[in-house]
């Protein structure tokens, strides 16, 4: 149980003689008072409305505002470095001054601010104090202090100047730095690209990524054409294709006289006829997208070809070409004659369109030239611009037997079709699936297109146009998901097919493997999850192919050239040149600086060298190429964290089902991968390693696939790749994640954390999660918005919009202790009530105030419905406001212990407006550290209960308990389970809502004093109070009763708490208008208490004294009063009680050290004062001290919304205590005092048998053997009831000619006297009375004629004989003689006065 104690300079309380203390209130922190209380006359420790403010919580728990910034100001980003003797704090955000310091947007702190140079020109969103290397690295949105770039600064702490950025800054804000694992390098996050050479001069990275070219051995390849795929071209046979392939003329040798080897290398060879220009025509119907040529020449019986030309088909456009001279490794062009070499070691030759990528059905080659007898080919391949796969399996198939080649498979119902396309006479072949718009499935085509070499690629979409395939109106969007790596991440984007003509639409965009026996390259097209909307019945999908076009390669030592070398050929030419065809890579949201770089580029406005690429990097080209395909605008990276090998980025990004928000990185492997259930549903914006797990915090609410629910925090397991809760979350956004030890420190944009069971706990922006315990620590609460924080060697350190902070965390109930000589608030563990009421018409929370204007609505309100302040009219009294009792609000309390239990357990009972979870309102029950209520739980507001033996009684304002009752119920405690049918309802007065204010049982019998608005009990006239009798069970009006009002509290004087006072605004039955009154239970009467100034809130009796009595309450005006009652008239007693101030309860409290008596109030005790008060040159306080003479600001309440916290009831477990003050003796004479006692124990001893021995023999006298009597010849009576009345009579007939009472019974019954019985003397009776009775429990009341109990059972009937006397069970009886008889006792009936025996076994 968390605790604080009260400083020494406060009045010190000894709450142990009260036993077990509870506060309860509308309050979510509870601190003893200090001039430095927010609400304190002139205090310093307030915090801005305007502007945020810098807090520190020390070791002790105790939380102190440094100072705030400039109105409009924020704080963004803390952290804290050693290079002071006491640290210094680094504050970045928003601000041009902080704590009255002018520096634009960061500053310093240590025991004071320090301006940090100039400042920075714009916002800081993040910060990172690296203590080895004396630095504080600063990222945001900002030129940089110097040098060139911008967003990112580096402040040296040694020289306490700005440090150059040497990659010199990015390009776009930074909202994240942090450390690697093994803090060599820094990760920097936010919105903004760097771009990478994808080919360069230097050497790469040997853990960058590698391409491969494909091309067959000693092919010359020209630019990148050795990683591009051949078309793949359908068999001849093919219906599909429609392919031909015409040569000639043609030898008329038969072995070298078919074409159709010329579309598989290493098929053979064909020849021309000798001597003879011959043409070799490759002919379709549909087109193929093609950038070059491969061609391989046909070397057989010293024939082959050395030039030719070629034209396109169907445009008949005879091509430019790019080739690679393998003598001089130089790029050539050529159109009419085209040159092939007929060196045997050059396998074939690449030639590039030098206007670029073609559409073509076909195209036709012209052999011009040759050597020996004719010209000779061995093949002839179309060169693609990447790689490409059909969505019609037939299109896909070669006619090469054993060629690796491009495939595509379905689910749903697909049919296939042909269609025109934008290139005349040709046509397309594509498939499509018509889904009803009512019940729609999701078909799907996957794509696995064959990727000879893995480079850089664009993928597109094929979308043919719905002016051809005429089916507009139903064309509608699709999700694409492409899978570019083995094990890696896939990158979803949706696309419209609504298109009229052909269309290819970029998907994707980065780095895809080559196809392998355990990868394939994958793209998937499917109707979308939420399809665009159509104007007919069904849903139209489409699917023609998807085209790959190489944008750029990477390998690995050095960078494959399209020129020099000695031969020409790809297996054996590289060069140190650039390439003419390199290309720049962009990484998105990401950037990773190691130590070791020793780079010059500005990562800002530059390229850099592929030499600094990281795994990270290869992140950040995938993010860049979803970035591109997802259409949005808002994607950022906000957090990195990293453990192990493993780095966690989080942030605003999402691949529809792929991943979302948040993705790992093993940097050991470069392998990205999406975590479980693909990430979470909301951005991420922070992100820390504790332990073994990852937390993140964000504006999510489960996982991407809606599975865990994760309420703004979640938890990461990597080893178990598993999410998990962290309690029950918290209740709003969550901005900043700090771990610190095994506590992890959140901040945010949230009130209420939640805890696993579902219980919310007032707590402002700031809470601590406990991973050791799995829960959430109690303690101090700031209140408000919190935006970052950070942790020093001994403090926390907290920045943002805060209205308020109290050091003990509580929510509407705090327990009051006291060891040794000081006092200390508790909190309540497992105790978490949730700021929605019980009350179906919860009042909302309050917004903050200024302090003096605190209550000022609610007298308003108050004085609206007063009459003049001269009240004299006798019909009504005036209404009194209800309090407000935001909720979590305890407003009653009491305490049972269940004596029949094994262990005799105790409980903490307390009611009001609240919840917990979903089966605990307004009613519940605190045992061994858990919380409980009864089923089914309590609706609306207790404002009273009292506890009587095993059963609870409730009551407050529109209460109710379903199949139970209204406005008062039972529940019995030992059983746990609700009372039905036992006690008549209240009603209210027509038109009003039934308040029940007061439950409090009068001690040492069976009456239950109600108090509240009613109007009748069950079909009982009782207006405002009504005396219920537990034993009877019967409603009974106090005498006359009142004619109408509400009571508002109770208290009891008097030995045997036989005069009641009480406090409200009522009517007298004989028509005066009272606050204040006292009923005498001895004669059934009411007395009016003078003139109070308005209706009276409280009452509070100082140790039963009848002549000490304080009540408070407000006048006609809205004014408080408090008041002393001696016995006889009023005195004001409020000089520094100022307007505003609300008074809910009163109580005398015992004091461990005496002080100086002050007026009515004696020195061993204080009233305690408790509600909402506004003290004269105090400010504003919860409870107070009063002396007598003197005010005492004790104790300041806070609510979730930063205003004051009001309190309403202090209960207590000890019915009676005592005030007295022990006084300790010095320990000479503690000494001396123990041998007198050992020595007088010792004579007591022997005075004690002596003693024994004649008090045996004077008993032997005294009670001889009980003479039993006959009855009389002829009566019914027996001569025992006979003796015993005739006795009594002769005494009473004594009496009246002189003789008392008691003596004349002494002398009737031979000296043995009644003795009457006198309580002793009674301590101070608490607001818990009810703790030490029970239901039937009877009392006993000092009477100078006889001994006062109650019957036990009822004695009763038509068999009763003369002189006996009727009584019912519970029934007051004194007993004035009970000698004569052991078996009937002669008693007299205070009722009415009637006289007889009853029989001693019937009597308490």
């Amino acid at each position: 149980m968390a605790s604080t104690s009260a400083p020494s300079a406060l009045p010190q309380v000894d709450f142990s003689k009260m036993g077990t203390v509870g506060l309860g209130g509308s309050f979510a922190g509870l601190d003893w008072w200090s001039s430095s209380s927010p609400f304190a006359s002139g205090s310093s420790g307030h915090f801005s409305t305007t502007g945020d403010t810098l807090l520190v919580q020390g070791s002790d728990g105790s939380i102190t505002a440094l100072g705030s910034t400039n109105a409009g100001g924020k704080i963004e980003a803390l952290c804290w470095t050693n290079s002071t003797a006491n640290g210094t704090v680094y504050i970045g955000g928003s601000f041009s001054s902080l704590g009255g310091v002018s520096s634009a947007n960061i500053i310093a702190y240590d025991t004071a601010f320090h301006a940090v140079s100039s400042g920075l020109s714009g916002p800081v969103n993040s910060l990172y104090c690296d203590n080895t290397h004396s630095q504080v690295w600063i990222g945001g949105s900002f030129n940089a202090p110097t040098g060139s770039g911008g967003n990112v600064a580096l402040w040296s702490t040694s020289s306490s100047s700005w440090s150059s950025v040497e990659f010199g800054g990015l390009n776009g804000p930074v909202d994240s730095i942090s450390s690697s694992a093994n803090g060599s390098s820094l990760y920097f996050a936010g919105s903004f690209t760097t771009t990478f050479l994808s080919n360069s001069s230097s050497t790469l990275n040997s853990t960058n990524v590698t391409s491969i070219p494909s091309a067959p051995s000693n092919t010359t390849t020209t630019g990148n054409s050795g990683y591009l795929t051949p078309v793949t071209l359908p068999s001849i046979s093919s219906n599909t294709g429609n392919l031909s392939i015409v040569a000639g003329p043609s030898t008329s040798n038969s072995q070298y006289d078919n074409p159709n080897v010329l579309l598989c290398p290493g098929e053979g060879v064909w020849m021309a006829q000798d001597n003879t220009i011959s043409n070799v025509d490759l002919l379709g119907y549909n087109y193929w997208r093609a950038t070059g040529i491969r061609v391989t020449n046909g070397l057989v019986d010293g024939r082959g070809a050395t030039t030719f030309c070629i034209t396109s088909l169907p445009d008949n456009t005879q091509l430019n070409m790019t080739y690679t001279d393998p003598t001089t490794g130089k790029n050539e062009t050529c159109w009419e004659y085209c040159p092939l070499y007929t060196d045997s070691s050059i396998g074939a030759q690449d030639f590039v369109f030098t206007a670029g990528t073609r559409n073509m059905t076909g195209l036709q080659m012209q052999l011009k030239g040759w050597i020996g007898d004719g010209a000779a080919l061995s093949s002839l391949q179309l060169l693609s611009d990447g790689a490409s796969a059909s969505a019609v399996t037939s299109a896909n198939t070669g006619g090469c037997s054993g060629s690796s080649q491009s495939s595509a498979q379905t689910t749903g119902d697909w049919t296939s079709h042909t269609t025109s396309t934008d290139i005349p006479a040709t046509l397309a072949s594509y498939i499509s699936s018509t889904v009803p718009v009512s019940n729609p499935t999701h078909p799907s085509v996957t794509f696995y297109p064959y990727i000879s070499s893995a480079a850089y690629y664009d993928v597109y979409i094929v979308i043919p146009g719905c002016t051809y395939t005429q089916d507009c109106d139903s064309r509608t969007s699709v999700d694409i998901e492409v899978f570019p790596e083995a094990n890696g991440l896939g990158w979803t984007s949706t696309i419209s097919e609504q298109v009229t003509d052909d269309t290819k639409t970029l998907v994707y965009s980065g780095w895809m493997d080559a196809t392998s026996g355990s990868f394939t390259p994958t793209i998937i097209l499917a109707l979308a999850q939420s399809p665009a909307g159509v104007s007919s019945s069904n849903y139209v999908v489409v699917a023609e192919a998807v085209e790959l076009v190489l944008t750029g390669i990477a390998t690995n030592g050095s960078t494959t050239s399209t020129s020099g070398g000695s031969n020409g050929t790809n297996s054996t030419t590289t060069s140190s040149s650039t390439s003419s065809n390199s290309t720049n890579s962009v990484a998105f949201g990401v950037f990773e600086w190691a130590r070791s770089f020793n780079s010059t580029a500005n990562a800002a406005s530059s390229s850099l060298s592929n030499s600094t690429e990281t795994a990270l990097t290869k992140l950040g080209f995938a993010l860049d190429a979803a970035y591109n395909t997802s259409g949005s605008k808002s994607w950022s990276v906000n957090a990195i964290a990293a453990t192990g090998s493993n780095v966690f980025v989080g942030g605003n990004f999402s691949v529809s089902g792929n991943y979302t928000n948040v993705v790992s990185l093993d940097v050991s492997t470069g392998q990205s991968s999406s975590l479980a259930a693909g990430g979470l549903n909301g951005v991420v914006h922070a992100a820390t390693v504790l332990g073994n797990y990852v937390y993140f915090g964000g504006e999510f609410t489960t996982t991407a696939s809606s599975g865990t629910a994760l309420k703004s925090l979640a938890r990461y397991d990597p080893s178990g790749k598993a999410w998990a809760a962290v309690g029950g979350g918290v209740d709003g956004t969550v901005t900043g994640l700090v771990a610190s030890g095994s506590s992890l420190i959140v901040t945010g944009n949230f009130s209420d954390v939640i805890s696993s069971s579902g219980n919310s706990t007032s707590t402002g922006g700031y809470a601590v999660w406990d991973t050791s315990s799995s829960s959430w620590s109690t303690g101090a609460v700031i209140f408000g918005n919190l935006s970052a924080a950070t942790v020093s060697s001994s403090n926390t350190y907290f920045g943002g919009r805060v209205y308020g902070s109290t050091t003990n965390g509580v929510s509407g109930i705090a327990f009051l202790t006291s060891s040794g000589s000081s006092a200390a608030i508790s909190s309540l563990p497992g105790v978490s009530l949730s700021a929605t009421g019980s009350n179906s018409t919860n009042p909302s929370k309050r917004s903050f105030h200024a302090p003096r204007s605190l209550a000022h609505d609610l007298f308003a309100r108050i004085a609206g419905v007063l009459s003049e302040p001269s009240i004299v009219a006798r019909a009504s009294a005036p209404t009194i406001s209800s309090v407000p009792a935001p909720a979590p609000a305890v407003l009653a309390g009491g305490f049972y212990t269940n004596s029949s239990a094994s262990g005799k357990p105790s409980v903490s009972v307390f009611g009001g407006n609240f919840t917990s979870g979903s089966s605990i309102g307004a009613l519940a029950f605190y045992a061994n550290g858990a919380l409980s209520g009864p089923t089914p739980p309590v609706q609306g507001v207790v404002r009273s209960l009292a506890v009587v033996g095993d059963y609870l009684y409730a009551g407050g304002t529109s209460l109710n308990v379903s199949t139970v009752g209204s406005g008062l119920v039972l529940y019995n405690l030992a059983q746990g389970k609700w009372v039905t049918g036992t006690v008549p309802s209240l009603n209210p007065s027509s038109g009003t809502t039934l308040n029940v204010n007061v439950l409090k049982q009068r001690l040492n019998t069976n009456t239950v004093v109600v108090g509240g608005n009613f109007a009748t009990a069950g079909s009982l006239g009782c207006s405002g109070l009504c005396l219920w009798d537990t034993g009877s069970g019967q409603w009974s009006a106090p005498g006359s009763g009142l004619s109408s009002g509400e009571i508002k509290a109770v208290d009891f004087a008097g030995d045997s708490y036989d005069t009641l006072f009480v406090a409200g605004s009522f009517v007298l039955s004989s028509g005066d208008v009272a606050y204040a009154a006292k009923y005498s239970f001895d004669n059934s009467t009411w007395t009016p208490l003078g003139a109070l100034p308005g209706p009276a809130l409280a009452i509070a009796v100082d140790n039963k004294n009848a002549s000490n009595v304080f009540a408070a309450g407000y006048g006609s005006d809205g004014t408080p009063y408090l008041q002393a009652w001696d016995g006889s008239a009023w005195s004001a007693q409020n000089a520094s009680l100022l307007s505003g101030s609300i008074v809910s309860s009163l109580a005398f409290v015992p004091m461990s050290t005496e002080h100086t008596a002050e007026g009515p109030i004696e020195g061993d005790r204080m009233l305690m004062v408790s509600g909402n008060l506004y003290l004269e040159n105090t400010g504003n306080v919860t409870s107070a001290l009063y002396d007598g003479a003197d005010w005492y600001p004790y104790l300041v309440g806070m609510s979730s919304s930063g205003g004051l916290g009001s309190a309403s009831s202090l209960f207590w477990s000890e019915s009676n205590f005592s005030f007295s003050i022990t006084h300790y003796l010095a320990r000479g004479l503690v000494v001396l005092v123990a041998i007198a006692i050992a020595t007088g124990l010792i004579l007591l001893l022997v005075l004690l048998f002596f003693l024994i021995a004649l008090c045996l023999r004077r008993r032997e006298r005294s009670h001889p053997r009980q003479e039993v009597f006959d009855k009389d010849p002829g009566s019914d009576v027996s001569s025992t009831h006979q003796h015993v009345f005739n006795n009594v009579q002769a005494a009473l007939e004594q009496t009246l000619v002189g003789g008392s009472a008691g003596t004349a019974i002494a002398a009737a019954t031979a000296g043995a006297g009644a003795g009457a019985r006198r309580s002793e003397e009674s301590a101070y009776a608490s607001d818990n009375d009810e703790y030490a009775g029970g239901v039937g429990a009877g009392g006993a009341e000092s009477d100078e004629e006889g001994r006062e109990t109650t019957m036990r059972y009822d004695f009763d009937g038509p068999e009763l004989q003369p002189g006996e006397m009727s009584m019912r069970a519970g029934q007051r009886v004194v007993i004035l003689d009970d000698v004569q008889s052991d078996e009937w006792w002669y008693a007299r009936d205070p009722a009415t006065g009637r006289e007889g025996v009853v029989p001693a076994t019937y009597v308490w």
